[in-house]
């Protein structure tokens, strides 16, 4: 019930109608930015979504011809970046990278509360996917997760932090404390920045973060991880267990980003900017700079295979968010 395995869900939805490589080349052969492109993400520098945004800027620039400037909205999980990309014009001057949060989870949590909604944007592609890790103050008194759960059980003030309310990191968080069968005081931040700041500041216990910020803070001892919220152990930290390997089975949340675009989209620029990103994301240099993150490209999504994982997507948050009864309160 608890598992996301986003690299089977991507495999189930190759079946679906896609975009042929001849006709995305065309499309791109027949729209050209004349202007810099904002690229907007919405959270604050540092954190894996801007990284990210800000690898894939440079090459893509030189595909479209024109720079690609990354603008950071952060905020609210995400979400005021999501907003702003929503009511901006679709002319393809402006896209944003964007992750579950915004774009699935949001909408489960407060399906009438949003300011926008999941058909206010173009899809364009899946972009990159990489592992979680649960890490911990160092002076917390864990090194695995029994140890981790005996501490909170024991410490009623401690609190685990994220980068925003209805993030995915956030309901990984408070997936894997429900199946532990503790609770654990949440504190929101408007960014993965300034969660780290506290959580090495002792002002926070533990977080949940990707691996491109988990494992240089591990590998330096200025954090402990305790666990891989994937499937299977993280390379960059091969001596850390994961969470299954801990007693919670089939434990397997990964987190990812993607580019969408304001709804409206012509065809032409959706499919331009596709075919610019996919040689983006095969690119070498592109696969290396992102390994060395812990981050994985995914290719081939295109823009309906990856509207129909989101789907796929909204839907298994939902179940999660059910089964263990999590509100934007949390």
């Amino acid at each position: 019930m608890f598992s996301l395995t986003l690299h089977r869900a991507v495999g189930a939805l190759f079946a679906v109608t896609a975009l042929t490589a001849a006709s995305s080349a065309l499309a791109a052969d027949a729209w050209k930015p004349t202007k810099p492109v904002r690229l907007l993400v919405g959270f604050a520098p540092g954190g894996s979504a801007d990284t990210l945004a800000r690898l894939l800027a440079e090459p893509l620039s030189k595909r479209l011809g024109q720079s690609v400037v990354v603008e950071n909205l952060a905020g609210a999980g995400g979400n005021i970046m999501a907003f702003r990309l929503s009511q901006s014009p679709a002319d393809g001057y402006t896209i944003g990278i964007a992750a579950a949060g915004s774009m699935a989870i949001t909408h489960v949590l407060n399906p009438k509360g949003t300011n926008y909604k999941p058909s206010d944007f173009t899809p364009i592609t899946l972009a990159a996917v990489q592992p979680n890790v649960v890490i911990v103050n160092k002076d917390v008194p864990a090194n695995n997760l029994a140890e981790l759960k005996t501490y909170f059980q024991n410490t009623p003030t401690a609190t685990y932090g994220t980068a925003g309310v209805g993030i995915s990191n956030h309901l990984i968080a408070e997936t894997m404390l429900y199946k532990m069968g503790v609770k654990v005081p949440h504190a929101a931040y408007r960014g993965a920045a300034p969660v780290i700041t506290d959580l090495l500041g002792g002002h926070i216990a533990m977080t949940m973060d990707n691996i491109s910020t988990a494992a240089p803070l591990a590998s330096q001892g200025k954090v402990k991880a305790i666990a891989v919220a994937s499937i299977k152990r993280a390379p960059q930290l091969p001596n850390v267990p994961t969470l299954d390997e801990q007693g919670l089975k089939g434990f397997d949340m990964p987190t990812w980003q993607g580019v969408f675009a304001p709804a409206g989209l012509p065809a032409d620029v959706q499919a331009a900017y596709y075919a610019a990103l996919q040689d983006v994301l095969k690119e070498p240099s592109v696969i290396e700079k992102m390994a060395g993150l812990g981050s994985e490209p995914v290719t081939d999504m295109t823009p309906e295979k990856t509207a129909a994982f989101l789907e796929n997507d909204r839907k298994q948050w939902a179940d999660i968010v059910k089964a263990a009864n999590i509100s934007l309160e949390q």
